[in-house]
């Protein structure tokens, strides 16, 4: 006789969790072949799989690596790189050094230790209206209750955010994705900042700052961190990642932390894991540290500047006509667009890539309320060229057409 699953499984995961629609999405791409918006990942033509492998090689050499890397914070030489890294890129205060940073399992494992940390049952935590559907599972697997803000193009609005914050009771943190989010595109400018940190500080909250694409501006003035913002107060709690700026599988990630803090988290993790895969670790570190970065980044920016042009102009000529409204971002990997007419964009999608073997995510899915992402769409240009980009949108165009008149 089969274990009673339901009954014994804890209700995180019986009753929290749900099938990933973008999974979902990206599997039926695979199976039947359709040209992919889907995936909000790196390139593989722009992998540096040679200078990859050479600082593998290296890592090789070095035989204490593969046993139980001591230090529970990660790998000592990437996590002073990255801090000083940090610093002299002016993300970060001048008290920031490799106590304070902590290596993770890819920024994902970052957003799982900090929800571990913080969230109790029941307890509000604040998050962009959009935001990374990742994260609002990782925060509702935990029991958060969310309280959500609107976004536009220079970030939270501190008006909104203010309402929420005088009239919700104590909330845990707020979460923020702060260049080129996914998937709005939208990047927080330094004066928004300074008054979400105000906020912040006169509510008795703390900021949780998710900042993977911020080497991915293409055009602009890059703007600063909540994280050097915040100076020695220690409010804000800062998540990097190497995924899209090197290879997503690589699996490394970092959190800087505020000293008070940073002990505790170390604890954290070590509950959760014995030891990190040092040498994985050792390879970003020796690659990162002999790069030149700007030229190495250039190449990126240029290739993905392309894409971003060619899919956005794509989208106008072939389904503007049919009531698409996109946004092109400064940097990233995504496009946001709104088709008013299409109320079940879910249904839309499924239809688009079995009909017309064109694959996008609908937006609903970044809402921590579907609702308010009805006729909201997102396309990811990082994976695809000018040739992809047109053909997929002819195809998106036939699939609006016929989508409307059955």
């Amino acid at each position: 006789m089969q274990p009673e699953w339901e009954r014994l499984l804890s209700d995180k995961v019986a009753h929290r969790l749900e099938p990933s629609l973008i999974g979902e999405m990206m599997m039926l791409v695979k199976e039947l072949g359709a040209i992919s918006f889907t995936a909000g990942e790196p390139s593989a033509d722009l992998y540096p799989l040679e200078d990859l492998r050479e600082s593998f090689d290296r890592a090789f050499g070095e035989a204490s690596l593969f046993s139980y890397y001591p230090h529970n914070g990660g790998l000592r030489e990437l996590r002073r790189w990255i801090a000083d890294w940090m610093k002299s890129d002016g993300l970060a205060p001048r008290w920031l050094s490799e106590e304070e940073v902590l290596l993770t399992n890819g920024s994902q494992e970052g957003i799982h230790l900090l929800a571990e940390a913080f969230i109790a049952e029941g307890d509000a935590i604040i998050v962009e209206s959009p935001t990374y559907p990742e994260a609002l599972l990782t925060f509702r697997r935990q029991g958060a209750r969310f309280l959500s803000v609107p976004v536009d193009r220079d970030g939270i609005i501190p008006e909104a955010l203010e309402k929420v914050l005088r009239t919700s009771g104590p909330v845990k943190f707020i979460y923020t994705i702060v260049n080129f989010q996914n998937p709005s595109g939208y990047t927080t400018t330094d004066e928004r900042k300074a008054k979400v940190l105000d906020l912040a500080r006169r509510y008795g909250t703390v900021i949780v700052e998710d900042d993977p694409y911020r080497h991915l501006r293409y055009e602009g003035e890059p703007q600063g961190s909540y994280f050097v913002l915040g100076g020695d107060e220690g409010r804000v709690l800062y998540l990097g990642s190497f995924s899209k700026i090197i290879v997503p599988g690589i699996r490394v990630g970092w959190l800087a932390l505020p000293p008070a803090l940073a002990g505790k988290m170390t604890e954290l993790r070590v509950s959760c894991e014995i030891s990190l895969p040092a040498i994985t670790q050792y390879a970003v570190w020796d690659f990162m540290k002999g790069r030149d970065l700007p030229s190495y980044l250039e190449r990126l920016h240029g290739v993905y500047r392309s894409r971003r042009d060619a899919l956005a102009e794509a989208l106008r000529n072939e389904c503007g006509p049919l009531g698409l409204e996109i946004d092109v971002p400064e940097g990233g990997f995504f496009l946001w667009g709104k088709i008013p007419w299409v109320r079940d964009m879910v249904d839309f999608a499924r239809y688009a890539i079995r009909e017309e073997k064109i694959g996008f995510i609908p937006g609903s899915i970044f809402f921590s309320d579907p609702k308010e992402g009805a006729g909201t769409v997102r396309f990811s240009f990082a994976k695809v060229d000018g040739g992809l980009a047109r053909e997929g949108a002819r195809r998106l165009a036939r699939a609006l057409a016929s989508y409307r008149s059955r």
